[in-house]
């Protein structure tokens, strides 16, 4: 990992990220809030936090965007 969080800040906005760049984000965001102690030139973990939870939001709209598209099932 490198010594600045710069692969934790997004080029564009969460909302704009494609599907791939949300994931990758997310695994990011979540390897190095699974460190024990953060490098000095990072984010605190708190922001990261409110990150994480910015992309896990947008992964939960476009899930429900993406059942509704599909509509009822026969289950």
């Amino acid at each position: 990992m490198s010594a600045t969080d710069q692969d934790l800040r997004p080029l564009h906005p969460v909302s704009q990220m494609t599907t791939s760049e949300l994931a990758e984000y997310r695994q990011s965001l979540e390897t190095a809030l699974g460190l024990p102690t953060l490098p000095a030139l990072y984010a605190s973990r708190e922001e990261l936090q409110k990150r994480l939870g910015a992309v896990l939001a947008e992964q939960d709209e476009r899930a429900r965007i993406r059942r509704a598209k599909r509509g009822p099932t026969d289950a």
